[in-house]
């Protein structure tokens, strides 16, 4: 039997259903208190990490962020605690697709008391089993130095009392610099692969020089270096990614995050590392992200606009169309540009530059619509943007391939938009070919 009561939260935009849900059962009697409310999803999602409670009730539609991707979110910052979904009818068959974030009870609105008691009794049991389960493994000091270490990373206890449990299990810092990293795999973020994943880890980990101690989340493994610098670190992570991809084939993505000085400050470190995760779509390319991987990539970044590329591809620049399409790749990441909006800006340019194109030379073919209905399928950056220079580069082709008119009404064009600059006749003659 549990000593103290579990935590409960309501969460719903509803004011007379959370009120309701509150008198609906005699929660104490079940062996929960109910600590906090949460009047939308954004906010609802705020208290549920900092009361990390034991079970909540969440409402599938809600403002600001639906119940789904609470719990989605939820689940990425690392939270354990049970979910009761509250639903209507017409999103009962949405709220099944939670079933892939571990959500196992559903209720539709209006709920009724005999079912609501009978979920909050499942969880009940499960919560005793844990509860049990955790107090049984508590004399396991790897265990419970993993879990003080999980608090120190989701802000899950206060300073002195985390100080406490580090004296208690004699793990001291000093002056060290410290860092967290996270180990995950691109296909398992999409659902898949789970078995897989689960065994390059396992593989990863038996290096144990490599970090000074491991903390196992629900989608994610987290390692945590000491005495060293998080570039370093880096460095030495990709190696051995590297090897084991050799026996594994697929490498793990590891994001790092940055040293810090001081233990508290290891939840800043981490929440960096999950911030360069949510970026991954922009960094498809690496398999190690750090802050130098930001850094190094915006290092020259430029947006160039539809008539820089427009007058690229009437000059016949086929080079200069893929050096100005990888500027554009720097600037998205420079900018951290969400995927839905750099689609959106390589979609407008290129009906800009389309409509353009065609105004001077004729009805464009070739493989362009085959070529953009692919730009919505794909997932990494260097994919989109190989796309894009596809594109561009047969327009260039095309307006290129009609003997020497075009190649005429191409220089007249240059030369209209370029008649302040100097222009030689060995320079054209390169530039045309």
């Amino acid at each position: 039997m549990r000593g103290s009561m579990y935590k409960v939260m309501i969460i719903d935009d509803e004011e007379m259903v959370r009120w309701g849900i509150r008198d609906l059962l005699d929660w104490e009697a079940g062996g929960f208190t109910v600590c906090e409310d949460g009047r939308d999803g954004k906010e609802g999602l705020q208290k549920l990490l900092k009361n990390m409670p034991d079970l909540a009730l969440v409402d599938i539609k809600m403002p600001g962020m639906n119940g789904i991707d609470l719990i989605r979110e939820a689940r990425k910052a690392g939270f354990e605690g049970h979910f009761i979904i509250l639903t209507g009818y017409a999103e009962f068959e949405f709220a099944r697709s939670a079933i892939s974030l571990g959500v196992k009870n559903y209720l539709l609105k209006p709920i009724d008391e005999e079912e609501l008691a009978g979920s909050v009794k499942t969880v009940r049991a499960e919560l005793d089993k844990r509860e049990g389960e955790r107090h049984f493994h508590s004399a396991n000091a790897d265990i419970a130095r993993e879990e003080v270490f999980r608090k120190i990373l989701l802000q899950a206890a206060d300073r002195e009392a985390l100080e406490s449990q580090l004296a208690q299990h004699d793990i001291s810092f000093g002056e060290e610099s410290l860092c967290a990293a996270v180990l995950t795999d691109r296909e398992f973020l999409k659902g898949k692969g789970e078995g897989e994943f689960a065994g390059r880890v396992e593989a990863f980990l038996r290096d144990d020089s490599l970090y000074a101690q491991k903390v196992m989340m629900e989608n994610q493994t987290v390692l945590i270096g000491r005495s060293v610098d998080y570039r370093e670190w880096a460095q030495k992570l990709s190696a051995r990614n590297e090897r084991i991809a050799k026996r594994n084939q697929n490498k793990l993505l590891i994001a790092v995050g940055h040293t810090v000085n001081r233990w508290y400050d290891l939840c800043f470190s981490y929440e960096f590392a999950r911030f360069l995760l949510e970026q991954e779509f922009l960094f498809g390319q690496y398999d190690v992200l750090t802050i130098a991987t930001i850094a190094e990539e915006q290092k020259r970044a430029e947006n160039p606009s539809a008539d820089q590329f427009q007058m690229l591809i009437e000059v016949g620049d086929l080079e200069g169309i893929e050096e100005c399409v990888e500027r554009f790749r720097v600037y998205c990441i420079k900018k951290l540009m969400k995927e839905m909006d750099i689609k959106i800006q390589i979609l407008y340019n290129l009906m800009v530059i389309r409509s353009g194109i065609e105004k001077k030379y004729g009805q464009l073919g070739g493989r362009t619509a085959e070529l953009m209905e692919k730009m919505n399928r794909v997932e990494e950056l260097e994919q989109l943007t190989g796309l894009y220079c596809s594109i561009l580069q047969d327009m260039c082709r095309q307006i290129g391939s009609d003997g020497s008119g075009t190649v005429i009404k191409r220089m007249y064009y240059y030369m209209e938009k370029n008649y302040g600059q100097d222009l030689k006749l060995e320079n054209f003659a390169k530039m045309f070919n």
